[in-house]
């Protein structure tokens, strides 16, 4: 079985880090594997860690320049590669690749089986209605997805939330759309534990991830308030991230009188240090199409706060592998946290489960394993 990988990208990021570790996997398992990268000069450009990293594999890559709009021309370019790869299957990953390899299907036939992997969906939406149904209204981007997904012989996505916000939509055939959970072999974060330069405060908290408006920060800090008139100078919370609103949130945590309590880390590869000597994980997101800093969390044996949204009361339940609360509700969220933090004591059996969850089931075997179920039902169909 020959695979040819598609995606946009422009940084290492939720599936991007999927890629790197699903790729390899599937090597193992006897899988011909290639890459094609679609980039534009103004997001990544040509070359970059992403791409590096897949070579360093040995992994045959492409990289074709997208630019704004598609063009016949880039179009045959990607048709090219797939006809001289002579591949069993082209595997979309978002809406870019999805859309391109959509048209060319249309415009210009394709003979291998034409599948996809839903990781999320629109930002913009997302960052506003969660995955709220209710609110999807007919915007570009949703007609694109709709067209796209429409040409697809099959697709997954790799959250329940996210599989039922595409059904409720009718963006899909429900028939044609399955669920692969992510599955990861983690780091045992929680063996950092003990290592003082990573605990700063005595009632420590961490939210790692991107700052962006979906994450959340600006509820987190909000509750911050009121925790702080708790524990006072006792607390501190640790942002690990870089995003298009920090500035933002700086100022924000100034305006709220934080400036003692927060913490900037930026990027950083020490995050599961952080989190293993951490109190709390805090997961305040709008919505996440997965979350792999919910498995962060558990690798670090560390408890998770999140709002009662998928995809954490997916991947959590609550008071057994971690903590969901009313969401957006800051009280309730602060109250949480305050709980925890004065129980700490009683936070092992809730962290033990969630790491055994993590090893029985969101592990790297058991997705490779329904990755390839998925490609042969595809083929046999």
């Amino acid at each position: 079985m020959k695979i040819l990988f598609v995606q946009k990208e422009g940084g290492i990021f939720g599936a991007e880090n999927y890629q790197l570790r699903v790729i390899p996997g599937l090597l193992a398992q006897g899988i011909e594997v290639e890459f094609l990268r679609l980039y534009t000069n103004h997001q990544g450009g040509l070359g970059g860690p992403f791409i590096d990293r897949l070579n360093e594999f040995g992994i045959t890559t492409y990289q074709v320049n997208i630019g704004k709009y598609p063009t016949v021309s880039t179009l045959r370019k990607i048709k090219k590669i797939v006809v001289a790869g002579d591949f069993d299957i082209v595997h979309t990953h978002l809406i870019h690749a999805d859309f391109h390899l959509a048209l060319i299907k249309v415009l210009f036939g394709l003979k291998p089986y034409l599948v996809s992997t839903k990781h999320g969906y629109d930002n913009a939406f997302t960052s506003k209605y969660g995955f709220n149904p209710d609110k999807q209204r007919p915007t570009p981007y949703y007609l694109i997805s709709k067209w796209a997904e429409g040409r697809m012989n099959a697709s997954f996505t790799i959250s329940k939330g996210l599989l039922d916000f595409f059904v409720k939509t009718r963006l899909t055939n429900p028939s044609r759309m399955k669920l692969i959970h992510y599955g990861f072999d983690m780091q045992s974060h929680y063996q950092r534990k003990g290592e003082p330069q990573f605990r700063v405060s005595d009632k420590q908290l961490i939210i790692a991830g991107r700052l962006v408006a979906f994450k959340g920060h600006n509820y987190l800090l909000s509750a911050l308030t009121l925790v702080v008139k708790r524990f006072a100078a006792d607390v501190k919370l640790l942002i690990a991230g870089t995003g298009l609103l920090e500035s933002e949130l700086k100022s924000r945590v100034e305006e709220l009188g934080l400036s003692e309590n927060v913490d900037f880390l930026g990027y950083s590869e020490q995050v599961g240090a952080y989190m293993a000597n951490s109190d709390v994980v805090v997961i305040p997101s709008i919505s996440e199409g997965f979350g792999v800093v919910f498995l962060e969390a558990f690798a670090a044996k560390t408890p998770v706060i999140s709002w009662d949204v998928p995809a954490g009361n997916e991947l959590m339940e609550h008071q057994k592998t971690g903590y969901l609360v009313q969401p957006y509700d800051v009280n309730s969220l602060a109250n949480q946290i305050i709980e925890v933090l004065e129980r700490k004591d009683l936070q092992n059996d809730i962290t033990d489960q969630a790491y055994s969850r993590l090893t029985s089931y969101f592990n790297l075997s058991r997705m490779i394993e329904e990755t390839i179920v998925f490609y042969k039902t595809v083929m046999n169909h």
